[in-house]
């Protein structure tokens, strides 16, 4: 707790020291409104890792084909992320050596740990966004949109269209589908 609380002062001392010395306005301010709270919550998780609902994390039909992320970019932004030099945050977000359903549900959940980190930020900077607009900042609204999409955004949908390859391809995650389809089902009844 006390590290939590340690490496927040620090984020938001940093947040504060960066508005004064770049300004509101700035491009670089906008980045670091992005990349300072996920590196506060990339530090942070190595401690308690944040989690979302099973539910979030069921792929809807559209999603297990991936064709939709593949015409949005995300390819290529797996493709840099892999190849360049930002590929040093994630090292275990790869096939394992041995593909066991160990190996590959660890993998999975490691996915879902990353997606959930990224949905968190993109929601959370998004008021960032709103902030901007509601000053009429409209420049500083497109740059904290445009780094919040490709900092949290692109990562959320990167791990929702591996998810579904693994899906494809090693028939996992069939049943954690299967179990969040059957709660839904059950809320959808008691509603009635």
């Amino acid at each position: 707790m006390l590290v939590a609380a340690g490496l927040t002062a620090v984020t938001l001392v940093l947040l504060v020291w960066s508005r004064q010395a770049f300004g509101a306005r700035s491009v670089w301010f906008a980045f670091l409104v992005v990349w300072l709270p996920m590196t506060w919550l990339g530090v942070l998780s190595r401690f308690t890792q944040p989690r979302m609902p099973e539910r979030y994390h069921a792929l809807h039909r559209w999603e297990r084909d991936g064709r939709l992320y593949e015409l949005l970019g995300v390819r290529w932004f797996k493709r840099l992320l892999r190849r360049g030099p930002l590929a040093v945050f994630n090292p275990d977000l790869h096939l394992p050596a041995d593909p066991s359903t160990a190996n590959l549900e660890h993998l999975e959940q490691r996915m879902r740990d990353a997606e959930a980190s990224h949905f968190i930020l993109l929601v959370m900077t998004f008021g960032g966004v709103l902030h901007a607009v509601a000053r009429g900042w409209w420049g500083a609204a497109g740059w904290v949109l445009l780094f919040d999409a490709l900092v949290n955004g692109y990562p959320v949908m990167l791990q929702r269209y591996n998810r579904g390859l693994l899906s494809r391809r090693f028939n996992l995650s069939r049943t954690t589908q299967r179990r969040v389809e059957e709660d839904i089902e059950c809320e959808l009844d008691a509603l009635r």
